[in-house]
């Protein structure tokens, strides 16, 4: 009701500063398309006071009960209200380089859709036993697809991994965020050299990384 008595007010406002644009007789400055008048810049102190009061209006809906309607540009809607927790767990998938070196690598490797489906999934299948399957079908995409990128991965795992969410939004290194990682299943991806003795910093069985 609020917008639409705004929207009202700002046709009437637009009709109104049209028709002046066309009296001959009252002053423009140069390059302007409507009269400089006390009359005009009353009608754009209406104009702006109109939409600050449609856009704030929604305001009254907060408070501390919980019948409460969400609306622009005021929301209750978790993404933007909710408390932020220090860390979060993410499954996803971890590829390691015949010299050791680790990191993620797509979510598609895991499965097809968007991300947070892909995502839910494959926590559900982790929690169901199924990581080691997961890791062979990533192993044997990741082989078949053969993206320039990931050529030098050698062998992938299904983690869980515990992560600090202040130091990964500074854009710190994976080791600051990184607190813990569980690994859920791993395979050696086919026709791909082996790992140097000792240099696969995650291992092959459940276990954790790090104690922060």
């Amino acid at each position: 009701m609020v917008l639409s008595s705004a929207r009202t007010s700002v046709s009437f406002f637009v009709s109104t500063l049209t028709a002046m644009s066309h009296d001959a007789a009252s002053p423009r400055p140069p390059g302007a398309s409507i009269p400089d008048t006390a009359t005009s810049r009353l009608l754009a102190g209406l104009l702006t006071g109109a939409l600050l009061t449609a856009v704030a209006l929604p305001g009254r809906n907060l408070g501390g009960g919980t019948d409460v309607r969400d609306s622009f540009p005021f929301s209750h809607y978790p993404m933007f209200s909710a408390r932020r927790k220090s860390h979060y767990w993410v499954t996803h998938l971890l590829g390691i380089e015949a010299d050791g070196t680790s990191r993620p690598l797509h979510y598609s490797y895991l499965g097809t859709g968007g991300l947070n489906a892909v995502r839910r999934q494959v926590r559900r299948r982790v929690r169901d036993g199924d990581g080691p399957v997961l890791a062979e079908h990533a192993a044997a995409l990741l082989a078949r697809r053969d993206r320039p990128a990931d050529r030098g991965v050698v062998r992938v795992h299904v983690v869980r991994g515990r992560y600090l969410v202040d130091p990964f939004m500074r854009g710190r290194a994976r080791e600051e965020f990184t607190t813990k990682l569980r690994v859920s299943g791993s395979a050696d991806v086919p026709g791909r050299g082996i790992l140097r003795a000792g240099r696969d910093p995650v291992g092959d069985t459940d276990g954790e990384e790090g104690n922060r």
